[in-house]
């Protein structure tokens, strides 16, 4: 009999309380984050996904990058969604683990024979690099190397095409959503190395003394999203599996 009164009671509290409600704040980085997409892209699908499982409420705002971080450093939203990890940004945000890896690659047409194994094969191409990305110039700026800076990938792939180019630098997942709005997946492939890995993760503004208990229990539901397959399930929604 008390263990009845006890459950009714757990059930009763269970239905009476309400999510909490996180504000989450991100830019705009298709297939990464844009409104047009399912669910406003992959880092969103994922994140609300999980923080949903954790108990939360999240309503999503999307704007510029130095503004939402800005404002989510201060504490005028909750969680910056689709960020990188920086000591100096750690300061005043509470970073989760990774939930998606970003794979710099390059992008070659599909019939050149170029092959990337170290800085040396680079020397006396012309490679497309995107303006303010943060993995772009520095991954290859050395002697030899024309550099070519567009505006965006898209515009990379078209000079790709076009023979303007020998290879384009890119986030994978990025390229491979391009190439796929293009119509030009038989055209062009990507090398398999990667130039470089960065870890995709959500911060949470130090401003909140929960902050630590937010991350925490986003890891928890991305863990669990993987094992009863939902993470594969929202990643196969978007044709950007690498």
């Amino acid at each position: 009999m008390k263990r009845s009164l006890i459950a009714g009671l757990l059930i009763c509290l269970t239905i009476g309380a309400e999510a909490q409600g996180l504000k989450l704040a991100a830019s705009i980085w298709p297939p990464y984050v844009d409104e047009r997409l399912y669910e406003n892209g992959v880092a969103i699908a994922m994140a609300t996904t999980a923080l949903e499982r954790a108990g939360y409420d999240p309503s999503l705002t999307i704007g510029l990058w130095p503004q939402v971080m800005e404002a989510t450093q201060s504490g005028t939203y909750d969680v910056l969604v689709g960020v990188w990890f920086t000591e100096e940004r750690s300061a005043e945000l509470a970073f989760s683990e990774p939930f998606l890896n970003n794979e710099i690659r390059f992008l070659k047409r599909y019939d050149s024979d170029i092959r990337y194994r170290s800085i040396d094969d680079l020397i006396g191409l012309r490679i497309g690099i995107v303006n303010d990305y943060a993995y772009s110039r520095q991954a290859v700026s050395t002697a030899g190397i024309d550099i070519a800076a567009a505006g965006s990938v898209r515009e990379n792939i078209q000079s790709l095409l076009a023979g303007e180019l020998d290879l384009v630098l890119a986030d994978a997942r990025v390229a491979l959503y391009e190439v796929n709005r293009l119509v030009a997946a038989k055209n062009v492939a990507l090398l398999p190395e990667p130039v470089t890995t960065r870890g995709l993760r959500i911060a949470v503004t130090r401003a909140r003394p929960d902050h630590n208990q937010i991350t925490e229990a986003f890891n928890a539901a991305i863990a669990s999203m993987q094992l009863d397959g939902s993470y594969s399930r929202v990643l196969a929604q978007y044709r950007i599996s690498l």
